[in-house]
C-alpha cells in the first residue's frame, strides 16, 4: 500500500515538474526507467551544428550509457541531400540492432563523410545488422511513417531548428557547448537518482 502511495506521489511530482513541457516530451520522459535520465535529440545527420553538438556531448553520453536513455528523433533538412537516407537508416538501426549498437550507429553517422544508402547499409552490417532485414526495413512504409511522425512531433513542439535537445526537463536549441551539455546531464542524472 505504501509503495503505491509513494509511486503516486512521485508520479504527481514528475507531472508537476514537467507541466511546462509539451505532452509528447512529458510522455517520453515518463517512460524513462527509474534511475536513468533521458536525452531526446532532434537531429539531422548532415547538419554541421548537430554534428558539433553530438561531438561535444558524445563523451558524456558514452561514459554514462547505463544511466542515460538516448532517444533520437529525425528532422532531415531538405538542403542536406543525404539527411533523409541517414535518418531512415538510423531508424532501422534502432529496430535491427541492440540499443548500444544503435547508439554507436548514430554516433558513426554523425562522423561519416559518406551517408549514401550503400554506406549506411555497410555500416549497419559492420555493427551486426542482417543486410537483408536492414534493407527491407529501409524500404518499409513503416520507416517512412516513423520519419514523418518525428518531423510532425518537431513541428508540434515548436521546433525552430536543429539540433533541438531535451536533457531531462531542460530544452536546448542550436549548437551547445560541452560544458552546457555535461552540466545539464549531471543535473538530470542527479534528479533521476543515478549514481
Amino acid at each position: 500500500m505504501a509503495s503505491r502511495a509513494a509511486r503516486s506521489v512521485l508520479l504527481g511530482l514528475l507531472l508537476t515538474a514537467c507541466a511546462s513541457l509539451p505532452p509528447p516530451i512529458r510522455d517520453e520522459l515518463a517512460a524513462t526507467p527509474s534511475g536513468q535520465a533521458t536525452v531526446i535529440f532532434f537531429t539531422d545527420f548532415e547538419c554541421p551544428f548537430c554534428r558539433r553538438t553530438h561531438a561535444a556531448f558524445e563523451p558524456a553520453l558514452a561514459s554514462r550509457r547505463k544511466d542515460v536513455r538516448v532517444v533520437f528523433r529525425h528532422v532531415p533538412l531538405d538542403r542536406h541531400p543525404f539527411a533523409r537516407t541517414a535518418a531512415r537508416a538510423a531508424i532501422c538501426a534502432e529496430r535491427e540492432l541492440p540499443a548500444e549498437r544503435a547508439f554507436d550507429y548514430a554516433a558513426a553517422l554523425f562522423k561519416a563523410d559518406d551517408l549514401s544508402e550503400q554506406a549506411c547499409a555497410d555500416l549497419a552490417v559492420r555493427l551486426g545488422a542482417d543486410r537483408g532485414k536492414f534493407h527491407a526495413c529501409v524500404e518499409s512504409p513503416s520507416t517512412d511513417e516513423r520519419l514523418e511522425a518525428d518531423m510532425a512531433l518537431f513541428d508540434d513542439i515548436g521546433g525552430d531548428g536543429v539540433p533541438l535537445l531535451f536533457i531531462g526537463r531542460e530544452r536546448f536549441e542550436g549548437a551547445q557547448s560541452r560544458l552546457t551539455l555535461e552540466t545539464s546531464l549531471r543535473h538530470a542524472l542527479a534528479r533521476a537518482g543515478a549514481r
